[in-house]
């Protein structure tokens, strides 16, 4: 029986501010500047440019960082100006723990 990652107890439950983003290939792409609605917002490595990858291409998230789907070419945008106008924070979390038969009681009684 095959389990999601997100179920899995060895995988990390969130993306954080300044993990780094891996390609495909294991190659760093940058660390984690914040995270959007759509978008994983990168900074590469001693510039000042961010870069955007869509949330669509994390593949799983471990101790060592985010793993993404794709080569450093396919998988980073231009910002574009998206930090201002998407809602952004320092924490994403990728799944939601899951449901309780107590904690389904407890709303149903009150």
């Amino acid at each position: 029986m095959a389990e999601a990652w997100w179920e899995s107890p060895f995988q990390r439950k969130s993306i954080q501010h300044w993990m780094k983003v891996f390609d495909l290939n294991g190659k760093v792409l940058g660390r984690v500047d914040c995270v959007g609605q759509t978008v994983l917002f990168v900074r590469q490595r001693f510039s000042r440019k961010l870069w955007a990858v869509p949330l669509a291409r994390v593949e799983r998230v471990s101790g060592k960082g985010v793993h993404v789907a794709g080569r450093e070419r396919e998988v980073l945008e231009p910002e574009a100006g998206r930090k201002h106008t998407e809602l952004v924070t320092a924490t994403y979390p990728l799944a939601e723990p899951p449901a309780t038969a107590l904690e389904a009681a407890r709303h149903v009684t009150a």
